[in-house]
């Protein structure tokens, strides 16, 4: 007998995560859809990769559960749902009853309660059970026939856990998740916990004790550190394992009937999908839900899925003999090489470290050095993902190359994580996501087409072609150079940062009349807020917040002989001790830099960050002499003068910026004047100061209190409201150009620079002030 699978999905908590985890999606009527598109993806991933027999949708009911009645502050912090979340909802229901998947809500319980009850049913009718939710309570229903797929990013990022996975996640097993959250609490929930024991402590405290009515037995034997958290907050530890807990008694009735969708019911859901814009998930459609429809009444029977492009590639596993051949079959053609970032070793056979060539309709192995001439010598043709790792192992000079997928995906969508070939397939295609080697390397070849075509739909051609394939041997070639640093001066510059970190500790310890770890939030709250009793005390849920934005308003000579302790620790264990581990052999730093991080489009680096070397002080000007240039070279430096304001000014058409640069006047000075209504010639320095740091803090959308600080003096939050203010009226261009910048992103649900690079902003809907005004701002 097959074995009978059932699939629960916890339809709300989905839907919720979709909603935040895919970018903002409308139709060309402005009805919002991301939730609804990443749910629907996520289900057809589940009928497809699981192929569920049955299928069942948990919903929450309106109105309390049981769990308010008991405890009022029960998910009391919870936001109200976004306007654009709460208007999907009703759809996702209509579009699950379309496809004759049944809904199982029931008042005066949660969704969870749902899922437990049914879950423990199906293990009694012989059912091997998949809960699909975004939420990690269901942990706890884990078992040998139970097992819980959830998100890691996005949704196509997904892990399924079983009783080892959570037993590696946390260092126990799933039945000890409600003593956790017992412990921990959980903020979402507003469950209380123990305030004080984070995730370590509990874990600490559940594999030596096991639950938490346990622990309560053995309270002598429980770690003082531990104990005096827990006492006086037993009767709120076993109310928050009581929250935690799913029930999986509800009274409820299901009867397991297996998934069968009527002809009636895949037209209404395929109208759906044409009506929600859903073009990629149309095509998928058929196939997916195909081996549901039952076209007799009957129920269907189990059918083949139908041939994907990679189901017609032909493997041939056997090497090629070598370069002639491969360039032979490649030439004029474009061919695709998979190689990953970095390249990782177990795609490659051991002995011969074989790369995989995919060609129009085969799949080809030649060893790695032929691939390489190959793209040497074809570069025009090649088809890569991630492209920099490939050209930092080839010849210098080259052109950039046919097309980098992963630069593909980063343009059309730059606030991702990551940009993994398999995330890219699921996203772009209708195929499964490849798994073997010769998968990825035919699934690389297939990408392009599906790639270009957004590309040129959404006018973002021009930046791949024109920014970044041809920065890929530009930064390959930077990679691969380095940069020269002198060994000596940081060990030298080391030594005396050493020196000072010891005579400010000393001079810290004097003011403090006793020696502790300054390095300790912890203790050094206690230090200045108890015994020193400093005013300005911040407190937190672990002690005092003792961060520099604290600190640094505290005007007490402790507080910035710390600041400067602090300073001059990261230099040494950041900069002088931390760039010289990273010098090479050949006396040069090589640096990673990176086209896909920052969602803006610029560049970063890391291993060093070769962008945040310090040169505000005169320690950190310290840190820059050891980089010099190479006999018969110089460093250069160039910068744009006032760049930003130059394409405001452009951009925005103001009549006093563009008027200011056009007749290469100072235009923080030209500021000052319209600001404070005086002759250029008498404009202060201060006042250009004010005006400089109000020219950034406007274009930059800092908050009132924001520049307050910035203005420092004793600058009010109310002077500067009114300074704000007194800006966009002078310049009202400004103001004009900020607002439709906006008003265009909460439209599009994105923005575009004037090369038409576009940037996606999620929380410009968001129903929370803050995360809306902080979109507004960016």
């Amino acid at each position: 007998m097959p074995e009978k699978r059932l699939a629960i999905i916890d339809g709300y908590s989905l839907l919720f995560r979709a909603f935040f985890a895919t970018r903002y999606l409308s139709t060309a009527d402005g009805r919002p859809t991301n939730a609804l598109f990443g749910f629907t993806s996520m289900l057809f991933n589940l009928l497809e990769n699981k192929k569920p027999d049955a299928v069942v949708v948990a919903l929450d009911a309106p109105g309390k559960t049981f769990r308010h009645n008991e405890y009022a502050e029960y998910k009391g912090t919870r936001r109200e749902q976004a306007v654009e979340l709460k208007v999907q909802l009703p759809i996702a229901r209509d579009l699950i009853a379309a496809l004759g998947i049944p809904s199982v809500e029931v008042t005066g319980f949660e969704a969870d309660d749902v899922v437990g009850t049914i879950s423990r049913k199906a293990e009694a009718n012989g059912y091997d059970t998949t809960i699909v939710t975004g939420d990690l309570d269901s942990l706890q229903l884990v078992d040998e026939c139970v097992s819980v797929l959830t998100m890691r990013q996005g949704v196509t990022d997904t892990i399924t856990y079983g009783p080892e996975g959570v037993q590696e996640r946390y260092g126990f097993g799933p039945e000890f998740i409600p003593d956790y959250k017992a412990l921990v609490g959980d903020s979402s929930d507003n469950i209380p916990g123990v305030p004080g024991i984070g995730a370590k402590g509990a874990a600490e405290l559940i594999q030596q004790f096991g639950h938490v009515e346990q622990m309560l037995e053995r309270k002598a034997e429980i770690p003082p550190k531990h104990l005096k958290k827990i006492e006086g907050n037993e009767e709120q530890m076993l109310k928050s394992k009581w929250l935690a807990t799913i029930d999986t008694n509800v009274p409820l009735e299901y009867d397991f009937r297996p998934l069968i969708i009527s002809p009636e019911g895949m037209e209404i859901a395929l109208a759906m999908l044409e009506s929600l814009e859903f073009k990629s998930l149309v095509r998928r459609a058929p196939k997916v839900l195909g081996p549901y429809v039952s076209h007799d009444g009957s129920p269907p029977g189990r059918v083949a899925v139908a041939e994907t492009e990679l189901d017609k590639l032909e493997v041939n596993a056997s090497d090629l003999p070598g370069y002639e051949e491969a360039a032979q079959f490649v030439a004029n053609r474009p061919f695709a090489l998979y190689f990953a970032a970095p390249v990782r070793a177990d795609l490659f056979d051991e002995t011969e470290r074989i790369a995989l060539l995919a060609v129009a309709q085969e799949v080809r192995r030649i060893p790695e050095a032929a691939a390489f001439r190959l793209i040497e010598d074809f570069p025009e043709l090649a088809i890569l993902h991630d492209a920099k790792v490939v050209y930092r192992r080839l010849a210098a000079g080259l052109p950039q190359p046919r097309f980098d997928t992963m630069l593909a995906g980063y343009v059309l969508q730059s606030g991702r994580a990551a940009y993994m070939l398999r995330d890219l397939v699921a996203g772009y295609m209708d195929i499964q996501p490849p798994e073997t080697s010769e998968e990825y390397a035919a699934a690389l070849h297939i990408l392009e087409g599906p790639l270009r075509d957004r590309l040129e739909k959404e006018s973002q051609m021009r930046v791949l072609t024109e920014i970044e394939l041809p920065l890929v041997p530009v930064l390959a070639q930077m990679e691969n150079t380095g940069v020269c640093v002198d060994r000596d001066v940081l060990r030298e510059f080391s030594k005396q940062l050493e020196v000072a970190i010891d005579q400010a500790a000393r001079h810290i310890y004097e003011l403090a009349q006793m020696e502790f770890n300054i390095g300790s939030p912890k203790q050094l709250g206690e230090v200045l807020f108890e015994k020193l009793c400093i005013p300005g005390a911040q407190k937190t849920k672990t002690g005092y917040a003792t961060g520099a934005e604290v600190l640094g308003q505290i005007n007490e000579p402790i507080c910035q002989e710390v600041l400067q302790w602090r300073e001059l620790s990261k230099l040494k264990g950041t900069y002088t001790d931390g760039l010289e581990r990273l010098i090479g052999p050949d006396g040069r730093i090589h640096t990673t830099y990176n086209q896909t991080v920052a969602a803006t489009g610029r560049l970063s680096s890391q291993d060093p960050n070769l962008q945040n070397i310090p040169i505000r002080t005169d320690l950190g000007r310290g840190i820059r002499k050891a980089f010099y240039a190479e006999s018969g070279y110089k460093l250069a430096s160039f910068d744009y003068s006032q760049i930003e304001l130059r394409i405001l000014a452009h951009m925005s058409g103001e009549p006093a910026l563009v008027e200011a640069f056009q007749k290469h006047e100072d235009v923080h000075t030209a500021t000052a004047e319209q600001m404070f209504g005086v002759p250029t010639s008498e404009v202060t320095r201060q006042q250009r100061n004010y005006a400089k740091t109000l020219n950034y803090a406007v274009l930059y959308g800092v908050s009132e209190f924001g520049l307050a600080q910035q203005m420092g003096g004793g600058f009010s939050i109310a002077e500067a409201k009114a300074l704000i203010a007194r800006y966009f009226e002078r310049f009202a261009g400004v103001r004009g150009f900020m607002d439709n910048i906006v008003v265009e992103a909460r439209s599009k649900g994105f923005t575009t620079t004037m090369m038409g690079r576009r940037r996606y902003f999620p929380d410009i809907h968001a129903a929370k002030i803050n995360e809306r005004k902080a979109a507004e701002r960016q």
